[in-house]
Parts: C-alpha cells; structure tokens; sequence
C-alpha cells in the first residue's frame, strides 16, 4: 500500500462525514489535485518518522522510574530528555494530523451549510487565520533558535541537557510543516470549488 493511500482513504471518509464530498466528482485526482498528494505525503513520511520517538520516550521513562524507585537516582538529564521529546511528537504532530483529518474539530453551524459553503469557509479560515498565526510562530521560533545558538544556551542546571537550540528549533520546523499541510488544503478545496463551477454546481 502506498503512502498516499493512507492519506487518500481519511480524507474521502472525513468527507463522507461531514458530506462536503461531490457526488459529480468521481476521480481521485479531480477531488485530490496531484500537487496536495506530493506534499501531503512529505508531510506524513515526517509524521511517521517523528511518531517512532514514542517509543524512545517510553523508554526514557521507565528507566527514570526504574532509577528512582528502585535505585533513588534522579537524573535531570532524562527528565528535560523527556520533555524535549514530549514537544517534538506534539508539534510534528500538528501537521500529521491536519492531513489525516485526525485533529479535534467542533462543527455547530458549519455542517449546516451546503459543501461548497462548507469549502469556502475553510478556505478562509485558513488564509486569514491559520496561516498569519503559523508564519508569526515561524519566525518567533527562528529568533528563538537563532538566539539559543549565539549565545550557545544550556539548561538551566548544572546537570541538564546542552544544545537548547536544537529544541526549540522543533518550533520554525514543525510549523513549516504544518504551513506545506495548510497550503494544501487550500489547494485541494479551491480545486474542488473551480471544478464544481465548470460543472455548473
């Protein structure tokens, strides 16, 4: 199975969900234009490579229980380990699930209204909304980076892990992805939308 069949396969149940799919559309590169499957297809090849650090996390863990309880040694060093690795899985995963459709939505009015409606709605919602926030976050988190490496920033104690610049460039990375996540989305649903008007709906 293809990497773009698990994206495919989401995104045509979501639609059937929320009923924003077109009945007169009946191919799958009509509905989910080429360029979106390219890009969100990098997006989850980076997700899924992210998501294997759970299981370093989980490793980390245990051990500092083991550690604690058993040998009453606390090591700083695992513990802000853990909270680096904790970040990086949420904010990668940000971007997985925009393109899985997989994120926490609360719909009240919109799925009252009409799908091209529907589409047009997200469309705004993401140009004049979701993408100002996540191009603010990119560059904060650049300066932030960019700072933590000038200034070669550690943890703040004496035991704690170096390099705090790799951390936070978890930030601008992260959010470029979910930038590529959103731009696509646009992309898929303008597409949606031109086409149903050279089909007259």
């Amino acid at each position: 199975m293809k990497i773009t069949d698990h994206i495919v396969e989401p995104l045509k149940i979501y639609d059937d969900i929320t009923h924003t799919r077109d009945s007169e559309v009946t191919s799958k590169d009509e509905e989910f234009p080429k360029i979106c499957k390219i890009l969100n297809a990098f997006v989850f090849k980076v997700g899924t490579a992210i998501s294997w650090l759970s299981i370093l996390l989980i490793a980390i863990i245990v051990i500092q229980v083991l550690l604690r309880y058993l040998f009453s040694i606390n090591l700083v060093q695992l513990e802000e380990l853990q909270w680096h690795l904790y970040a990086t899985i949420i904010m990668f995963g940000l971007s997985y699930a925009m393109v899985n459709h997989s994120h926490v939505r609360v719909d009240i009015l919109r799925v009252k209204f009409n799908p091209r409606l529907q589409r047009k709605i997200e469309i705004f919602g993401v140009l004049i909304l979701m993408i100002p926030f996540i191009l603010i976050v990119i560059k904060y988190g650049v300066d932030l980076t960019e700072e933590a490496l000038r200034i070669n920033e550690r943890s703040s104690s004496p035991t704690g892990l170096p390099y705090r610049w790799i951390v936070k460039s978890v930030m601008p990375i992260s959010f470029s992805l979910l930038l590529i996540a959103s731009i696509s989305r646009v992309i898929r649903h303008t597409s949606y939308l031109l086409k149903g008007r050279k089909n007259g709906n």
